[in-house]
C-alpha cells in the first residue's frame, strides 16, 4: 500500500516496487497549507479521477498514476477497487495536484493525521 506522511509543510506519498512502476512516481506531495478537505470514502473506485494521462489502470481493480479532467484540474491516485480511501483536496492554484486519492492501509487514521496536520477540523468532533 502507498504510505502518507507528514514531513516538514507537506503531505507526502510514497510508493515503493511495482506500485511506484505503475504510477509512474516514487513519491508526490502537496503543501500542508494548500489543503481544503480530506476525508474518507468507502470503496476508492466511486472516486471520479477523469482520464487517465499517465500510469496504470485495470478497470474494476486499481487506479495507479496521473489523471485529469477538464476544468477539474489534476489527480493523482493509488488506489485499489473495494477498498476504503482517503481524499485529500487542494484549494485551486495552491498545489501541483488537485487531488489525491490512496487506498491506504488505515484510511482513518491517515485522514486524521492530515488534518490535523494542516490544521483542519477533527471528523470525530
Amino acid at each position: 500500500m502507498p504510505e502518507l506522511r507528514i514531513q516538514d509543510d507537506r503531505a507526502v506519498v510514497e510508493l515503493q516496487g511495482r506500485q511506484a512502476v505503475m504510477a509512474l512516481a516514487r513519491q508526490v506531495s502537496v503543501p500542508l497549507a494548500a489543503i481544503a478537505s480530506v476525508e474518507v470514502v468507502s470503496d476508492g473506485a466511486d472516486v471520479d479521477l477523469g482520464w487517465r494521462v499517465g500510469g496504470t489502470s485495470l478497470p474494476r481493480r486499481l487506479w495507479f498514476g496521473r489523471y485529469r479532467r477538464r476544468g477539474k484540474g489534476r489527480t493523482f491516485a493509488a488506489v485499489y477497487a473495494g477498498e476504503p480511501a482517503v481524499v485529500v483536496r487542494t484549494r485551486p492554484g495552491e498545489a501541483d495536484w488537485d487531488k489525491l486519492v490512496l487506498t491506504l492501509d488505515d484510511a482513518e487514521r491517515a485522514a486524521e493525521t492530515v488534518r490535523g496536520a494542516a490544521g483542519l477540523p477533527s471528523s470525530l468532533q
